[in-house]
C-alpha cells in the first residue's frame, strides 16, 4: 500500500469528498457534452483521461474503505 492510498484510507471524509467531487465532474462533463452546443469550460482530453483514471482509483479506495468497515463491524 503506497502512502497516498494509506492516507486516503485513514481519512475517510477526505476520500468521500474526493470521490463525489470527481463524480460531479463527470456528471458535468456528460451534461455539457450532450445538452450544450458550446462547452462551458474547454478542458483538454488529457485532463479528462487523467480524471477518469483518478475516478477509478478513488473508487477503488472507497470500496476498500467500505470493505475495511464491514470487516471491522463483523469482528465485533
Amino acid at each position: 500500500m503506497n502512502s497516498i492510498e494509506k492516507y486516503l484510507r485513514t481519512n475517510t471524509k477526505l476520500s468521500t469528498i474526493l470521490y463525489f467531487s470527481s463524480l460531479v465532474y463527470f456528471i458535468f462533463f456528460i451534461y455539457s457534452d450532450i445538452y450544450l452546443i458550446e462547452p462551458i469550460i474547454d478542458i483538454p482530453e488529457i485532463i479528462d483521461s487523467l480524471m477518469f483514471f483518478w475516478f477509478l482509483y478513488i473508487t477503488y479506495i472507497v470500496i476498500m474503505i467500505q470493505k475495511d468497515l464491514k470487516d471491522k463491524k463483523k469482528n465485533l
